[in-house]
């Protein structure tokens, strides 16, 4: 039963940690690959018979590509509630160019949360491995 438990920890580690390096991989890619443009945040329009409480649920970031079009996004959440993104701010995105919705915005692109989740990941799985060879 240990072996059981052990393996389980250690695929949950592994599940885990992959997340946190695709997510890493992406940002990376993004920023190195993607091209960078300035965004606009931009306050929602607020559906028809939903009173404005002043306080959006979510900030709309509109951008430029190259060609003219203009892209109008939902802008990732902040970490802290005084780093929200105020409407009119300026902000910097890197998007790929042949996928423009696919977007990281700067200070927002949760590289702290991936590192954490590779973290527990490989915690986990050392624990698991630990369990499984350890205590059978």
């Amino acid at each position: 039963m240990p072996i059981a438990i052990g393996v389980w920890f250690a695929l949950a580690g592994a599940v885990a940690a992959v997340a946190g390096l695709s997510g890493l991989r992406r940002s990376r890619q993004l920023r190195r690959d993607g091209l960078s443009a300035w965004a606009v945040a931009v306050p929602p329009a607020v559906p028809a018979g939903e009173p404005s409480d002043g306080s959006p649920r979510r900030t709309l970031i509109q951008y430029s590509l190259p060609d003219g079009r203009v892209v109008e996004r939902i802008a990732p959440g902040p970490a802290r509630k005084a780093a929200a993104l105020r409407p009119g701010q300026q902000v910097l995105v890197w998007y790929d160019p042949e996928d423009p919705e696919d977007v990281i915005v700067y200070g927002r692109e949760g590289r702290t949360a991936d590192r954490v989740f590779v973290a527990v990941g490989v915690l986990f799985m050392l624990i698991g491995t630990g369990i499984a060879v350890c205590i059978s």
